[in-house]
């Protein structure tokens, strides 16, 4: 993330103040979030979330089945706590999901096989950030 100069902050939102929350930006919009044993969680020592992703952007990158897999594995699904209304449909991948929350992904307490994946989610997050700003330049020069 360093190397593609993404800035890390801490969350001090209302909800997250006391705890050890992160979110991963680049050029202003949020790429992921972070969370290091958050206390109401206690199984899990830390948490990645991704940002909202929208299936075009999902579709258009190709991925090998092992990420699809992990993809699919670690679709944020909608625990009706009230932040997504309910979740969306979304296509991963190929892969239908009706029920997915405001954060596309999530994976709690990744491993080594799962660090694949989390790249191939950053890269296609930026890209997405990158178009939606040369879409919105490209708009004002009309």
């Amino acid at each position: 993330m360093k190397e593609n100069q993404l800035s890390f902050y801490k969350d001090n939102g209302a909800y997250w103040k006391d705890k050890l929350y992160f979110g991963v930006k680049q050029e202003g919009d949020c790429v992921c979030y972070i969370a290091i044993k958050n206390p109401g969680e206690e199984n899990n020592h830390w948490t990645v979330w991704s940002e909202n992703m929208g299936s075009e952007w999902l579709e258009r990158d190709s991925v090998d089945d092992e990420v699809k897999e992990v993809a699919w594995r670690n679709v944020d699904h909608c625990g009706h706590c009230g932040s997504c209304g309910g979740g969306r449909r979304k296509v991963i991948f190929g892969k239908e999901f009706n029920d997915v929350c405001g954060c596309t992904f999530r994976i709690d307490n990744p491993k080594n096989d799962d660090l694949l994946f989390m790249k191939k989610m950053v890269e296609i997050r930026m890209k997405e950030i990158i178009q939606r700003s040369l879409s919105e330049v490209y708009r004002w020069k009309i």
